[in-house]
């Protein structure tokens, strides 16, 4: 199989079958998340959200199982979604834990349980949540180590030569690799752009109740648009930079709640809501760190994919 012959089996269309496989290891993932997950993750109070710190059990208790349970998904996502897809492992795996934290509460109720109506009481929820994003994060880095194993052993015997070249991008000069450390400007805009998109949807005004459908909606619209201009304005082409946007734009959003814990921007008619615990210290903090995490990287993921298709037609056009 010659270079072009190559590219072009991998930048084809998806097929329908293909669409199917993909679909069918993310709803075999959320069936395993949301039933022995939620088994191993739930809170032990039924009114709280699915985290780490607030959950009611030590630390060491859950995170391994979680891991454990998140692996699985991910390795059987990447069996079944085939060849085309690298990161379709971890795509399955974030929808699975994306349907596992549904099935607990919202930002509203850790705030109502843990915060008080005070400096540092948000401060220490603020703190919390910034620590609970890291172990998560820890869990799809973990995962995403193990996918690129999986695939890489699963489908070798099908891989040519030219699968070892990076993926074609439309802007770089031909031949030109991308290194290590030149693929962080795909972050940055993932994650400016992830963030201004989030904080610009995610409420109707600083002090509304917490909306679950709109807090998902709008981070993984926010990643997956963010991903789709990162794609397109730097060209890069390794889809782990997108994958690390979720956490910077979790650990940015809980250093913001961090910094106007005092809530100084609750003036005027909105001075009563800074006696209230519940209030959101800054409109990025409303979505949990597992929803930043794993809402973000499903989005993130499938921007990738988006922008990546788009790069391929434009190639196709100019040649």
């Amino acid at each position: 199989m010659d270079s072009e012959a190559a590219v072009a089996a991998l930048t084809r269309p998806l097929s329908f079958l293909e669409k199917l496989r993909v679909a069918a290891a993310a709803g075999i993932a959320v069936l395993l998340m949301t039933s022995i997950g939620w088994m191993v993750a739930r809170p032990v109070d039924p009114e709280m959200a699915v985290t780490f710190v607030y959950g009611g059990r030590h630390v060491l208790a859950v995170w391994p199982s979680v891991l454990v349970l998140t692996l699985v998904s991910a390795l059987v996502g990447t069996a079944i979604a085939g060849r085309r897809l690298p990161e379709a492992g971890l795509f399955a795996a974030a929808v699975g834990l994306v349907g596992l934290a549904l099935r607990g509460s919202s930002m509203q109720s850790v705030l109502g349980y843990q915060a008080t109506a005070d400096l540092a009481g948000r401060r220490a929820v603020m703190a919390a949540m910034a620590f609970d994003c890291l172990l998560w994060a820890s869990i799809a880095v973990a995962t995403w180590v193990a996918v690129h194993l999986a695939w890489h052993w699963l489908w070798q015997e099908a891989r040519t030569p030219e699968d070892d070249e990076p993926r074609p991008r439309a802007a770089a000069p031909a031949g030109k690799k991308i290194s290590l450390r030149s693929g962080w400007p795909a972050l940055v805009v993932t994650t400016v752009v992830g963030l201004f998109v989030i904080w610009t949807t995610i409420a109707r005004t600083p002090v509304a109740t917490i909306a679950r459908g709109q807090v998902i909606a709008s981070v993984a619209a926010g990643m997956y648009l963010g991903a789709m201009a990162g794609r397109y304005f730097t060209g890069v082409s390794k889809a782990y930079w997108y994958a690390l946007a979720p956490l910077a734009a979790g650990l940015t959003a809980y250093l913001l709640g961090y910094l106007q814990a005092d809530l100084g921007w609750a003036k005027g008619s909105l001075a009563s809501y800074a006696l209230l615990s519940t209030t959101p210290p800054h409109a990025l903090v409303r979505p949990l760190p597992v929803e930043y995490i794993f809402v973000g990287l499903a989005g993130a993921m499938f921007g990738f994919w988006s922008g990546e298709r788009m790069e391929h037609v434009a190639e196709r056009e100019m040649s």
